[in-house]
């Protein structure tokens, strides 16, 4: 199994901005050393919920304070950017990692994020469609031609361009069962954040996704299974819970805020009225509920057994570890990414 680490960047009460930009860039830096695949990174806007809200200009960063690591976007949001800008400033970033660049893509999903940029949310799949179509071309073709809805692009020579041939890898966020299953068929990578999903109905996803890619005639050698879980490896229950609880909670609270406009059929399209499910279920969130059924809390055997059972039932491949969380402490961050590097990956490799 390959194995990264992710970050949201959430600023809740008792962190400062300063503190989140620092504490990832120390613990990317950290996940290299300790021989972690990948660092993954997020975009959002207009809330505490996450305040990276230029994914280039952090994995700028990143590219100068690591060598090896994979550096993945997860995702960046193509309806809020002009696609030239985002070919442009992630083919900047290709080069200066020296190819390192996991490209992840998607719509988004936040109402308070469309309004805030002037966007209806039922433009979301026309505008990403063709921003990527845009992208890939701009990557690949010596000159841009396109003319679409949204987007018209007349004879424009994009430069620079990624290092990776023909493009870096493109991932696509997958939620909805229809989606796995147009990107396998498409033969593209895809993205999942399993949250609060039963474990059930991420497998038929999966599966889907699995059957799918290879009745297309896609190479078995190319499937890949990833998932992204929260994600704390500590010494003994009480212990963890010290560690955790205020955070875990703040971030499902917060969710739970961020997504609340998505009930409100006057403002989000149908597509999106599963966030209304999702609202209810994060609401009765408990701590218990979350290290019984969701997250990878638990000692390194614990953790060890429980993603397993993931790769096991789920055909996981690749497991997107998410430890720096609502604002949890440096400190514990670190002690269980060791942790982890230490007593649960060498069971995978």
């Amino acid at each position: 199994m390959k194995f990264g680490v992710f970050f949201l960047l959430e600023q809740p009460p008792w962190k400062s901005q300063e503190a989140v930009y620092a504490d990832a860039l120390r613990q990317a830096a950290y996940a290299e050393e300790l021989g972690f695949d990948a660092v993954w990174l997020a975009e959002h806007h207009f809330s505490e919920y996450g305040i990276c809200p230029s994914m280039a200009v952090l994995a700028g960063a990143l590219a100068q304070r690591t060598q090896r690591v994979s550096i993945g976007t997860a995702v960046t949001i193509l309806p809020f950017n002009h696609p030239l800008r985002i070919a442009e400033e992630w083919a900047m970033v290709d080069l200066l990692s020296g190819g390192r660049v996991d490209f992840g893509v998607g719509r988004g999903y936040q109402p308070g994020e469309y309004g805030g940029f002037g966007i209806p949310m039922s433009e979301s799949r026309e505008r990403f469609d063709e921003a990527l179509a845009i992208i890939k071309q701009a990557w690949t073709a010596e000159r841009v031609d396109f003319e679409g809805k949204h987007f018209t692009v007349r004879d424009v020579a994009v430069l620079p361009k990624p290092v990776q041939k023909p493009h870096p890898p493109i991932r696509i966020a997958c939620v909805s069962p229809d989606t796995f299953e147009r990107v396998a068929r498409r033969g593209e990578r895809f993205l999942s954040a399993p949250s609060i999903t039963p474990v059930a109905l991420m497998k038929a996803a999966y599966e889907t996704y699995r059957t799918v890619w290879l009745a297309s005639g896609h190479p078995p050698a190319g499937l890949e299974i990833p998932a992204l879980y929260f994600t704390h490896v500590g010494e003994d229950a009480a212990a963890i819970r010290n560690d955790t609880e205020r955070s875990i909670m703040w971030y499902f609270d917060t969710l739970a805020r961020v997504i609340a406009e998505s009930t409100d059929p006057a403002r989000v399209p149908e597509a999106y009225r599963f966030y209304a499910r999702a609202k209810g279920n994060l609401e009765a969130v408990t701590y218990d509920f979350l290290v019984n059924e969701i997250v990878l809390f638990g000692e390194a055997h614990q953790v060890t057994e429980r993603i397993r059972f993931l790769r096991d039932t789920l055909g996981l491949t690749y497991l997107i570890t998410w430890m720096n969380f609502g604002g949890l402490n440096d400190e514990a961050v670190c002690r269980s990414m060791r942790r982890f590097a230490d007593k649960v990956i060498p069971s995978f490799r």
